[in-house]
């Protein structure tokens, strides 16, 4: 992050004159796949085009397609400005109320435009640090007893990634003050213990019960994670700014980091005020709190701040991580989260581009193309548009 504001003068002096947006457009289609409850699984393509047709492009979740009035609003503020660097245009956006979904898909297809018009990827951008990223595994919930969360831990482990982060026991529901579910301490402390057991001292280990606990119970499930060495302590009650208090309270009294906010709403301002508060040791947020920008300011707060930021696993959405990641050292961001330990290529219909996968050593490389390193299939976004 030491080369961004060099980066940012770079860029405007180079694009600023000379390329102007020409082109909003907004695509709702059907993959072909199927979504929970069985119902047809759709995404959402924005493409933005510069004079003289260059394009970029973000595809994202169907919740962050606008409707109408707000896909005039956006085309209004930017159809005939020149291209400026992409935060200052997120500030104006976020400032004029603009959803963070739909602020988010704006702000990726505006880094990818860059990034093509540029030739280069959006890492190199901000100035490349790295060119891969160790990868860790986060577990299902309610994956079973003890010994078959162990048993996941070691081929973890065994499988060369770099850490496991372990999502316990929770029943689907209405937990405390509206989370997703209600919470089993004692359940999980006996799935914390077998995991370490399983893997050693030395393999990384992370605890997410997401939102569970109360105060008391998040108190003495960190004291044992105190014990078994776990790296960090994640979002271990609920995340609303009446909580923070307590957040506080725990961090002060636990050796095991606290990794926090991950769904507390607002985007990143909301997040540094818990980190200046020492609510938590770690910072966290992801590209769906309103794209790229707000994540890579979080990361400028985070070194400020000498604490590190982990970046939520957002799957198909993760593309803006590995930019951000490759322009950051690894004592800032140390790791990439996956939901799977697979190596097969995969393609997601939309797309062209494989997703990116593990390499033999547990590390997941970063795309080296323009932009964000994402080619989309517009002949099958085209013939499955959703009117």
């Amino acid at each position: 992050m030491g080369n961004y504001a060099a980066a940012r003068s770079l860029v405007l002096l180079n694009i600023r004159e000379t390329t102007t947006i020409s082109g909003i457009e907004w695509f709702l289609y059907e993959t072909g796949l199927r979504g929970p409850g069985n119902e047809p699984d759709r995404r959402c393509a924005v493409r933005i085009t510069a004079e003289p047709g260059i394009h970029g492009w973000a595809d994202v979740p169907s919740w962050m397609m606008p409707n109408a009035e707000t896909a005039g609003a956006i085309r209004s503020r930017l159809l005939g400005r020149d291209i400026d660097w992409p935060s200052a245009i997120w500030r104006e956006l976020y400032e004029s109320g603009l959803p963070l979904g739909t602020l988010g898909a704006v702000d990726i297809a505006l880094w990818d435009l860059v990034g093509r018009v540029e030739d280069k990827p959006v890492h190199a951008l901000l100035g490349t640090q790295r060119q891969k990223v160790k990868a860790y595994v986060t577990t299902e919930f309610n994956l079973g007893d003890p010994a078959r969360y162990a048993e996941f831990a070691l081929s973890c482990k065994q499988a060369g990634v770099h850490g496991c982060k372990i999502h316990p026991h929770f029943t689907p529901g209405t937990g405390l003050d509206g989370a997703p579910g209600i919470g089993f301490p004692d359940r999980d402390m006996a799935v914390y213990a077998a995991v370490r057991e399983a893997v050693g001292p030395d393999f990384a280990c992370m605890a997410d019960n997401d939102r569970t606990y109360t105060l008391d119970e998040a108190l003495r499930v960190g004291r044992l994670l105190d014990d078994l060495l776990y790296e960090w302590y994640e979002s271990p009650m609920p995340e609303t700014e009446p909580w923070r208090e307590r957040y506080i309270e725990l961090a002060a009294q636990l050796k095991t980091p606290i990794c926090a906010p991950e769904a507390l709403p607002g985007s990143h301002p909301a997040r540094i005020a818990w980190l200046t508060s020492k609510a938590c040791d770690i910072g966290r947020i992801d590209a769906h709190f309103g794209g790229l920008t707000p994540c890579l300011e979080l990361a400028v707060a985070c070194e400020s701040q000498g604490v590190p930021l982990e970046l939520h696993d957002v799957g198909l959405d993760a593309y803006p991580h590995l930019q951000l990641i490759a322009a950051t050292s690894e004592s800032l961001i140390r790791y990439v989260e996956l939901s799977s330990l697979s190596r097969t290529t995969r393609i997601h219909p939309g797309r062209i581009t494989p997703e990116p996968i593990l390499d033999e050593q547990g590390y997941i490389p970063v795309p080296q193309t323009p932009g964000m390193g994402v080619e989309l299939d517009w002949q099958h976004i085209f013939a499955h548009r959703v009117n």
